[in-house]
């Protein structure tokens, strides 16, 4: 049976890098290319991938990203390939992770597993409908089941919603649901 080697244009395209070659840049010339760190299994054949793209630079930079925060030109490309490859390995979807970072006003590991540690669930549309169903659910355990709808029909529950969000972040996703986290 004959043996086919992927291409990557048969792998999905995910988390690009563009690097650049800066002495040419600075030149006047464009040597560089993109570098998908998840197409490398080790992170001496992504190194390996960067110099090939820019033709052995000794001063590289990032020029762009595809489908993962702008991390700046000189954020250190070791770290890139293993947060990128964190993330690709997380429970939690991309974007979710990405607004949680960018709420934090940090990228880095420690955060991704922060987020893991501290991930709620997103299948709310809003954060009230999250503290309406954490108030029914608290008043179903704490309360006798006789006292239950006498509770319910007078709950102050807009005020539990509001005391709540000092325990969570939430955030908007582009499916119009919310990402809810505690607070660490």
């Amino acid at each position: 049976m004959e043996q086919v080697q992927q291409t990557e244009t048969q792998i999905e395209l995910k988390h690009g890098l563009y690097f650049a070659n800066l002495e040419a840049y600075n030149s006047g010339r464009m040597v560089g290319g993109w570098v998908w760190p998840l197409h490398h299994d080790s992170i001496e054949s992504y190194y390996k991938a960067i110099k090939r793209v820019t033709r052995n630079a000794d001063e590289v930079a990032i020029h762009d990203y595809d489908d993962f925060p702008d991390m700046g030109e000189y954020a250190d490309h070791g770290e890139l390939y293993e947060m990128i490859h964190a993330v690709e390995d997380s429970h939690i979807d991309n974007e979710i992770l990405f607004k949680y970072m960018a709420n934090q006003h940090n990228y880095s590991i420690d955060l991704i597993n922060e987020a893991e540690e501290t991930f709620v669930g997103s299948l709310y549309d809003s954060f009230d409908d999250f503290a309406n169903d954490q108030a029914h659910q608290d008043i179903e355990c704490l309360i006798d089941k006789k006292a239950q709808q006498f509770v319910f029909n007078n709950f102050d529950y807009d005020g539990y919603s509001r005391d709540l969000q000092h325990s969570y972040y939430s955030f908007e996703l582009s499916t119009y649901e919310v990402a809810i986290f505690h607070r660490s």
